[in-house]
């Protein structure tokens, strides 16, 4: 259950990151199964100014491989299991999507259903396909070699392929150098690693948006950060981490007994009702709205209407 805090934070972390470089979207479902939906997709702006403006080393290089990108995080190893998942979520959002938009060409183009399109308009639907990150703590060499994963060259230590038909990359966190290049980065490695990067972001000019936005971010979600010197901080932000750490802790054992209780009754449904009745019980203690949202994840009008339902 600790990964739901590492999932919220990643997910806050990389729309803060890159809001001014182009568009994220979050829990794009591919099939009615929460491990199957997609976290993160990234759909990059080249043209906007933040990419002149606010250089995040590797990881901008990463996000400007192609125009869509799926990042997925893991806070521990990668197993076997995580990689399958990947490719399966990638294939079940990209056939259906491939799908639509060449109907729409043909529709635009006024082609008859037989008729094939022409090599442009291919390569333009193409370059809809998305690019899979895979950001992980930490990988075997088993499963680098089970994957046929290669070190990028290009990239640096770190970061390998994955053959080109699968679009699919791994960036190994313990194992990138400790550099302003890779900071960014290793906010999303383990506990040392990210208070090590949060450090280096701390010193960066109080002029720099991303330092801002991130610094609030880590305050809002401190899951790697809880033993970060608090001197700097309001009594406002202590007294919010103070409460988001009790409601974290509460959340996490009751979400715990609704999964069990789920997975007996052998129904999804069943650790979403766990789910309602977490936010109700939260509701009735009077925990601000948005924060109810942030640790169950649903939204201020679904919590609007499940408190008039209490």
């Amino acid at each position: 259950m600790a990964q739901y805090k590492h999932d919220r934070f990643f997910k806050f972390y990389i729309q803060s990151l890159y809001k001014t470089k182009g568009d994220t979207q979050q829990n794009i479902q591919v099939r009615n199964d929460e491990d199957l939906e997609i976290d993160l997709m990234f759909i990059g702006e080249l043209g906007k100014e933040g990419w002149q403006q606010e250089d995040l080393g590797l990881f901008d290089r990463l996000m400007k491989l192609h125009p869509t990108i799926i990042v997925e995080h893991y806070s521990s190893y990668l197993e076997e299991i995580d990689l399958n998942k990947s490719i399966t979520r990638k294939n079940l959002y990209w056939e259906p999507k491939k799908k639509e938009l060449t109907e729409i060409a043909k529709s635009e183009q006024k082609l008859t259903s037989s008729k094939r399109l022409s090599r442009e308009a291919v390569e333009q639907i193409e370059n809809q396909n998305p690019f899979t990150w895979i950001l992980t703590v930490n990988c075997s060499e088993k499963i680098l070699s089970l994957c046929d994963a290669k070190p990028d060259p290009e990239l640096g230590v770190g970061v390998y392929r994955l053959i080109g038909l699968l679009r699919m990359g791994i960036v190994i966190i313990d194992r990138l150098p400790d550099s302003p290049e890779t900071m960014w980065l290793k906010m999303l490695g383990n506990r040392e690693s990210a208070q090590s990067a949060f450090q280096s972001i701390e010193q960066l000019s109080p002029d720099r948006r991303e330092k801002n936005d991130i610094i609030r971010a880590c305050v809002k979600y401190c899951v790697y950060l809880r033993d970060i010197p608090t001197d700097s901080l309001t009594p406002e932000e202590q007294d919010f981490m103070k409460t988001m750490a009790q409601v974290d802790a509460w959340y996490e054992t009751e979400m715990n007994k609704a999964q069990l209780e789920g997975e007996l009754r052998g129904k999804l449904e069943g650790k979403l009702e766990g789910k309602k009745e977490i936010a109700i019980n939260l509701l009735r203690k009077n925990i601000a709205l948005e924060m109810v949202a942030e640790v169950t994840g649903f939204t201020i009008e679904q919590l609007q209407q499940l408190r008039l339902s209490k």
